[in-house]
């Protein structure tokens, strides 16, 4: 897939519409054509017989002891806890390189009291004014979301 320039502007036509400027060469080089299908790969989502059916996840096993950093472009991180006790710690990404961004977090069954997973603001930033947020049940989870300076939890099951 192309790369979508940030900005860009969409219309819809009907695939039938011929989308060449008649008016300059100049117009025509600044056009690019983009299917539904690329904008939604550009934002991991998946789209059948023109409805969105998933929102694709980030799988992240979680170990006893282990550490991760949240690199990719997703919107939603599932947690799989393998292992004996301990903490898993998951840092964010900096909340003010990505304003405005929603991410989720869930888990399975596997996440216990005893198997928690810390998701933890990168230096300098807060969660909730706090360093971290902690994942410590069974199909819990929780979303955050960017206002520019620091994360917010938005969303989250009752512990």
């Amino acid at each position: 897939m192309a790369s979508i320039p940030a900005g860009t502007k969409f219309h819809g036509v009907a695939t039938g519409v011929d989308t060449v400027n008649k008016g300059s060469a100049t117009a025509n080089a600044n056009r690019d054509a983009y299917t539904i299908e690329d904008l939604a790969s550009a934002i991991n989502i998946l789209i059948e017989n023109n409805e969105i059916v998933r929102l694709v996840p980030l799988f992240v096993t979680a170990t006893p002891g282990g550490s991760a950093t949240l690199t990719e472009d997703v919107n939603i991180v599932d947690f799989d806890w393998v292992g004996g006790a301990g903490t898993f710690v998951y840092t964010l990404p900096s909340a003010t390189a990505i304003p405005y961004r929603k991410i989720r977090f869930v888990n399975n069954n596997t996440v216990s009291a005893s198997n928690q997973i810390e998701i933890t603001a990168p230096a300098g930033e807060t969660i909730d004014g706090a360093s971290s947020y902690t994942i410590n049940k069974a199909f819990n989870g929780c979303a955050v979301w960017s206002d520019g300076v620091e994360w917010i939890v938005i969303q989250a099951k009752a512990t």
